[in-house]
């Protein structure tokens, strides 16, 4: 034998007779078949068994491979539920669940690709079962999956499901993309409960809140209450008090509490007298008698005569009731600013009468980024504020509201609400009772009020005090203050909040409280429809597949044991010719079929001309 020959038997008709005969296959340049002798065939011809049946190996690959996927699945929703809501701080860190999610994405599409690839084996040699293909065509069909397959157009028009097959497989890695469904986010606000400071009015037997001179007369409040009071009145917002536990970084909650409020009216100009004989005045005036507020000579002809010019005045007072009880109450007149008020013949004043009442407040509070922004408004008005903290006896004796069994001063039971807001009243009062006023002799200013640092006007300039005097246009109101009635209200209300920060209470609230802990975000939608498309594909595949097997009636493959046994066929040796003659190009018209009717006497399927299966005249018009 020529050494430029590789010798394998095969089966050859003659004369009627089946004669094991040897093929030389060119081992290392394309020459064509030297057919060996019949000695030769007769002495090398090994028997090749023939398997039947589609085998266990095969349909198990394709079920199992396509079921284990669907465990997959399963466990990766089910590894992503458990971490659903869950911190990632811990042991199982973003990185770990990430690199657990790419192992079950991964583990997955190898089980789709398995499965897939064995059923579209076997369509592959369904295909060619049936209909013939060019040479071009089955280094295609037999060569790696490639989108380059896609260009053939002849070759997808003529096996489009096997394309469709080859394109869900080489698109697989896309699950390792998407189904990974686990996110971050920010934790989202949780609703505690939570311990936090509160102004209690209402507890008993409280002590040092107000200084009383002996067992009848009402004094001052401690310094306690004075400060805290000074620092709410001369901030631009309520004074805050430390972080509760359990709120940081940030939360927000609201709560009440019980603290004197003031409910006020408008005062009309005739309701405010000016101290001012008639005959120094503008234009005869008539007051209410009595007046409810008075503004010292706010509308005097000349300030020559002696008066003393006062743009503002605020007052407290404690008043007695008819029914036994006193009331208190505040009084804020001014001279509003009004350029024609420079010219004019008369300057009309106007202020606010207010009442404080008992009254429950509610406060919302936010902390954020280490600061807190407060704000209260007062939900209910109850009673006025009753400021008859003793009462006597028939004898004149002993108060019935100090407990004189106990040593100090400590109030009876029942009255220390009472005794708070009284405290709370005139904590505000003693920093806001006096007046703004111009001394028309000497041209100097007196200001005894705090009431021009709360915000309820513009900041008074002591360098226009000489234009005040000769003018006395009036006081400028804040442009975000056009209500001074209720300007007056909201202010307490912020005061009253300040007091908090005593601490003199607790109380319980519900808190919304943000965490800036990261937190595992489950995305059921994308991992279930990742998945339930993918195996819906798999199982439409996997089907094709068993369908295919069972119709070859035996399970095939393309390796080269199994391409070896399909083409061995000596009628092959004119495609190799032609190959040769056309330098490795396929030679027009050259089509193979796989059957084994095209061999019968080899007993099982091998590629041939697709002519051997034509006949009669189909044959003849062919050739």
């Amino acid at each position: 034998m020529d050494s430029s020959y590789i010798s394998l038997p095969h089966e050859h008709e003659h004369d009627g007779n089946t004669a094991t005969v040897t093929a030389s296959l060119p081992s290392l340049s394309p020459v064509r078949f030297k057919r060996p002798t019949e000695n030769q065939a007769a002495s090398q011809a090994p028997v090749i068994p023939l398997q039947r049946g589609i085998g266990v190996w095969v349909p198990l690959a394709i079920v199992g491979g396509t079921s284990l996927a669907a465990v997959v699945a399963i466990l990766h929703h089910l590894f992503d539920a458990h971490f659903d809501r869950r911190e990632t701080s811990g042991t199982w860190t973003q990185t770990s669940t990430g690199r657990v999610e790419i192992f079950f994405a991964t583990a997955y599409r190898v089980l789709f690709s398995f499965s897939a690839g064995i059923s579209l084996c076997q369509l592959t040699w369904y295909s060619l079962r049936r209909q013939p293909a060019a040479l071009a065509d089955l280094d295609v069909l037999f060569g790696a999956p490639s989108l380059m397959n896609l260009r053939r157009l002849n070759l997808v028009l003529q096996t489009p499901t096997i394309m469709a097959m080859t394109v869900a497989i080489l698109a697989a890695p896309i699950i390792t993309i998407l189904a990974p469904s686990l996110k971050t986010h920010q934790a989202s606000t949780a609703i505690r409960t939570l311990t936090v400071p509160t102004l209690n009015t209402t507890t008993d037997a409280v002590q040092n809140d107000i200084i009383l001179s002996g067992t009848s007369t009402y004094g001052s409040v401690t310094d306690l209450w004075n400060k805290t009071a000074l620092a709410a009145l001369i901030s631009k917002s309520p004074v805050g008090w430390t972080i509760p536990d359990g709120c940081a970084p940030e939360c927000s909650y609201s709560f009440t509490y019980a603290a004197p409020a003031l409910r006020c009216t408008d005062l009309q100009p005739d309701q405010i007298a000016d101290g001012v004989e008639p005959m120094y005045r503008f234009v005869n005036r008539t007051f209410q008698d009595p007046p409810a507020a008075y503004l010292l000579a706010y509308d005097a002809l000349s300030v020559g005569a002696g008066y003393q010019s006062s743009p503002l005045n605020f007052t407290i007072q404690n008043d007695f009731l008819f029914d036994g009880t006193y009331q208190y109450t505040w009084t804020l007149a001014y001279v509003p600013y009004s350029a024609a008020n420079v010219d004019s013949a008369l300057i009309n004043a106007t202020g606010a009468a207010c009442v404080f009442y008992n009254a429950t407040h509610i406060a919302n509070t936010h902390y954020f980024n280490g600061t807190q922004e407060s704000s209260v408004t007062v939900w209910e008005f109850h009673e006025p504020l009753n400021t008859a903290y003793r009462q006597e006896d028939g004898d004149g004796g002993t108060s019935l509201f100090v407990n004189s069994t106990q040593p100090g001063v400590v109030f009876s039971p029942g009255v220390g609400g009472q005794v708070h807001l009284l405290a709370i009243a005139d904590a505000i009062s003693a920093h806001l009772q006096g007046s703004l006023i111009i001394d028309g002799h000497f041209d100097t200013l007196t200001s005894t009020t705090l009431v021009m640092e709360t915000n309820l006007f513009e900041p008074y300039n002591v360098e226009t005090v000489g234009a005040i005097r000769a003018a006395n246009v009036g006081i400028n109101t804040t442009a975000v203050v056009t209500d001074i009635s209720q300007a007056l209200q909201d202010f307490v209300a912020n005061v009253t909040l300040g007091f908090v920060n005593l601490a003199m209470g607790t109380v319980t609230v519900d808190a919304s409280v943000n965490s800036q802990d990261l937190v595992y975000i489950y995305d059921r939608k994308t991992l279930i429809a990742t998945y339930s498309s993918t195996f819906a594909v798999l199982v439409l595949m996997s089907a094709i597949g068993m369908f295919c097997l069972f119709k070859n009636g035996e399970s095939s493959s393309n390796s080269f044991s199994r391409l070896l046994l399909a083409s061995r066929n000596p009628e092959l040796d004119v495609v190799v010719d032609a190959m040769v003659e056309n330098h490795g190009l396929e030679a027009d018209g050259m089509r193979l079929l796989y059957g084994a009717d095209l061999h019968p006497e080899r007993g099982n399927p091998v590629f041939g001309l697709a002519r051997r299966r034509l006949s009669g005249d189909a044959e003849k018009e062919a050739e």
